[in-house]
């Protein structure tokens, strides 16, 4: 009988081995099944990781990319509005003055110091144009002495005597148009004070002479006029574009008699007939008007000897 209960239980107990055994592997395997889940997981999270990281890399991006292109379009709309309104160089290719009315004020932060040339510009003048038809039967008429292709008209800055940057104008000769826009860029950088500068058919009263008178009457700053020279019946110097006159009102016309006394015609000048008056806009040898256009060939009224100074004339003749 114990026999048979010892065979028993020995068999059992072999039973339960193999039994706990296969259990044992069971768990190993559900064990290793659970680390594999687990590194597919971790690798589900890693990739999950790098996907939310590129959507975000993606995303801002995007939002720079929206934002650079914000800050062109303003840009290119902000220089679009500069140009059109400082009169720089335009998307059509146009000088910075040309567009720019004559005698208007402009505004001096707006002005290209890079592109300065572009405010100093010459022109053609040709039959039927705006310019011709506002000079022709007054500072220009049919002549065997001087042509519309001789003469260029000029638009130019300068600085007035409020200290404000204007647009003014004057006709000269062709061959002295480059040394003319010299002196007036120069003059502009020095910021030389001109009253004003206008056409002198601005002023034109039916001849030449008087024309002349009432451009400096107001004090005009002009050039060509074909026109006799003061007193005289040969043609001027301006008649061929060769002259211009400056501030005509503090640098007049002054004719002298023997004791040396001055006299002028414009009641306007009377105070500046004393050339060391030290008065504003007074030319002498030391003002640096005088010295630019000297340098650049031109000659001064002032210097004249023969009882007659005319302060306010520089010419450079070419007849």
């Amino acid at each position: 009988m114990w026999g048979i209960c010892i065979v028993a239980l020995a068999v059992m107990s072999t039973v339960v081995v193999r039994e706990y055994q296969k259990s044992q592997n069971s768990l190993e395997i559900i064990q290793q099944q659970i680390e594999t889940i687990a590194a597919q997981i971790e690798e589900v999270n890693k990739a999950n990781n790098n996907l939310e990281k590129r959507i975000t890399e993606f995303e801002k991006k995007q939002e720079e990319d929206k934002n650079r292109e914000s800050i062109e379009k303003t840009t290119v709309e902000d220089q679009e509005q500069n140009e059109s309104v400082d009169g720089q160089i335009t998307q059509s290719g146009q000088s910075g003055i040309t567009d720019l009315e004559v005698g208007s004020i402009v505004d001096v932060s707006k002005i290209s110091w890079s592109n300065l040339d572009s405010y100093f510009q010459a022109y053609e003048i040709v039959e039927g144009d705006a310019v011709y038809n506002r000079i022709i039967g007054k500072s220009y008429r049919e002549n065997n002495d001087i042509g519309l292709a001789d003469l260029r008209y000029l638009k130019v800055l300068h600085y007035n005597f409020d200290g404000n940057v204007q647009v003014g104008e004057v006709i000269v000769n062709a061959q002295l148009a480059e040394d003319f826009l010299s002196a007036f860029k120069s003059l502009y950088e020095e910021h030389y004070e001109i009253q004003s500068m206008y056409l002198i058919d601005n002023y034109w009263t039916g001849d030449g002479v008087t024309s002349d008178n009432a451009s400096i009457e107001v004090n005009n700053t002009s050039a060509f006029c074909y026109r006799t020279a003061t007193g005289s019946s040969k043609l001027s110097n301006h008649a061929y574009g060769c002259a211009i006159d400056i501030n005509s009102q503090q640098n007049p016309y002054v004719t002298y008699d023997g004791n040396g006394n001055g006299s002028c015609y414009h009641e306007n000048a009377q105070q500046y007939l004393d050339r060391t008056s030290g008065l504003d806009h007074v030319i002498t040898h030391e003002d640096i008007c005088y010295q630019i256009f000297t340098n650049l060939g031109f000659s001064w009224g002032g210097d004249w000897s023969n009882g007659i100074k005319d302060f306010q004339h520089f010419e450079k003749p070419l007849y």
